[in-house]
């Protein structure tokens, strides 16, 4: 068995293998690698089974960020917040549960120059990647957020959960037709599928909103197709952007942090980023 995984359903087409391999051969660290392993029905006996053949590392996606949470150990206080868990780390007494993806976030906004304290910042959607977005923009201290979501009892809920750990957030819940009517953001970060699979022409905000605010920074979380229906008008708008493939690889490279016990420089991140882009690029 790999000394580090990814576990979830599917796994198969995951490029964290390629990442998590590529570091290893660029750090010089050996004895190690990177598989994936799919599980139909994650349990305890999985947690036990990794434990007792001494996986130092695990990623965990889809279906899994929040069943997880109750195998481990310990859960770090930004996982808590969020109520999702992506990443373990190997202890003696059993495993310890972070979130890269806010991490991931971050870096695709701060490695792009983009500073988010006392800006508005618009999240589309209001799903999982919708909490983690939201409490890097608290944490971060930006002035405001909006949360634009399909369903408002989502988006309420996600505001409560938000409330518990920041009582002084100045949160607004609209309806995604609404967004139209903004005139007051400055960076939007879409965690919605709109724009990918069979919603590959769709996109969660329209011309007109783009025209409206002067919008500093775009990040779609979707990387599958490389340039979404939204970044192409960001483009044809002249707004900076970016997709969902530097937060892949740089929620990857905190994972790698954890555990490894290292700090990464940010020229370093970049670089490597760029590198994996070439290769990813290659692939499709």
């Amino acid at each position: 068995m790999n000394n580090y995984i990814l576990i979830g359903n599917p796994v198969k087409h995951s490029i964290s293998p390629i990442i998590h391999n590529t570091f290893f051969d660029k750090m010089n660290i050996g004895n190690k690698n990177y598989g994936t392993y799919l599980i139909e029905n994650l349990s305890k006996k999985n947690i036990d089974l990794f434990f007792s053949n001494k996986i130092l590392g695990i990623n965990v996606t889809v279906p899994y960020k929040i069943d997880i949470m109750k195998y481990l150990y310990k859960i770090d206080d930004k996982a808590k917040m969020i109520g999702a868990v992506n990443t373990l780390k190997y202890s003696e007494k059993g495993y310890i549960g972070y979130n890269t993806d806010i991490d991931g976030i971050e870096d695709s906004l701060f490695l792009n120059n983009v500073n988010i304290k006392d800006k508005t910042v618009l999240i589309l959607g209001a799903g999982g990647s919708g909490y983690t977005a939201s409490f890097m923009c608290l944490k971060n201290e930006a002035k405001k957020i909006i949360i634009a979501n399909r369903t408002l009892e989502n988006a309420n809920k996600l505001k409560e959960h938000i409330l518990i750990y920041y009582k002084e957030a100045v949160i607004n819940v609209i309806s995604l037709e609404e967004t139209d009517n903004i005139k007051e953001v400055d960076i939007v970060i879409n965690t919605t599928t709109l724009g990918f699979g069979e919603n590959i022409e769709k996109t969660p905000i329209n011309d007109i909103f783009l025209k409206n605010n002067n919008i500093e920074f775009i990040l779609d979380i979707i990387y599958t197709p490389f340039e979404t229906k939204l970044l192409k008008m960001a483009k044809e708008n002249n707004i900076k952007c970016t997709n969902g493939f530097d937060m892949l690889i740089y929620q990857a490279l905190k994972a790698q942090e954890i555990w490894q016990d290292i700090i990464l420089e940010k020229d370093f991140k970049i670089a490597f980023k760029d590198e994996m882009y070439k290769k990813y690029l290659s692939l499709v």
